[in-house]
């Protein structure tokens, strides 16, 4: 291929095609909006995890979570996000010598900054803890929205490893939870265990409490499958019957959990 301009003879080989074509995808991936992970993220968490008002890039940027649910009728369509967190950003730095990238986070919440680690071997996220408050959970969705739950959350992490052995155990503790729809308060204080395998194992139990939850279930291929139950002790039973029914459907002497 040979192109004229003003007399000058300019001719393109196979070699200035390629390397024209590396430099093009050099400059896509250094410039890759974040927002293009958008669709990508939703669709992994079915519609749980969003992420909201992306700005930057995947290399330095800035955004928030959201929190919903697959739109009835239409399983490609989120909700509107219930809430969201506060803004997070990130940067990151690359290094061709390590095959790795690193981003390093930062949000308000977080104890100290997160940093995650991609690699040809997986990702890595060091371990790390985070406090949010309790209203935290109606961004969750049903029932978490009809109770509009109050309290503290604490999330804390160990090392997380995601590659071809996937390692790793979050805890997320719900302490001295109440709700202004029951006069019973505090309702109780509970812990969510997710364990990281190939599979990730979810539990769900009470520490201490007047209501009792308790459950198990397993999040793979974006869709969480969950048995859980709820109860009360005999001495609180008929103040927390109007909650119980909210929280699930009776079945026998215990409500079965709506998640």
């Amino acid at each position: 291929m040979k192109i004229h301009f003003d007399g000058y003879a300019f001719r393109f080989g196979w070699r200035s095609w390629i390397i024209g074509l590396l430099v093009t995808i050099a400059l896509i991936v250094a410039c890759m909006p974040i927002n293009w992970f958008a669709t990508t993220i939703a669709d992994k968490t079915a519609c749980k995890v969003m992420l909201v008002q992306p700005m930057g890039s995947i290399w330095q940027g800035s955004a928030s979570f959201g929190f919903s649910e697959i739109k009835i009728g239409d399983s490609k369509t989120c909700n509107t996000a219930y809430g969201m967190t506060e803004r997070f950003s990130w940067i990151s730095h690359c290094s061709l010598m390590e095959l790795q990238c690193k981003w390093n986070i930062q949000h308000s919440n977080l104890a100290r900054p997160m940093d995650v680690a991609l690699s040809t071997r997986g990702v890595t996220i060091n371990a790390n803890q985070a406090e949010l408050p309790g209203n935290f959970l109606e961004s969750l969705g049903s029932p978490w929205n009809s109770l509009h739950p109050r309290g503290k959350l604490k999330l804390q992490w160990s090392d997380i490893k995601w590659d071809t052995a996937p390692t790793g155990l979050v805890e997320i503790q719900f302490l001295d939870i109440s709700s202004p729809i029951s006069l019973v308060k505090p309702l109780g204080s509970y812990a969510l265990k997710l364990q990281i395998d190939q599979e990730v194992k979810v539990d769900l139990f009470t520490l201490n409490g007047p209501l009792l939850l308790n459950g198990r279930g397993l999040f793979a291929n974006g869709r969480l499958a969950f048995q859980g139950e709820a109860s009360a002790i005999p001495e609180s039973s008929d103040s927390l019957i109007g909650l119980l029914s909210i929280i699930g459907r009776k079945d026998g002497s215990v409500y079965r959990l709506k998640m």
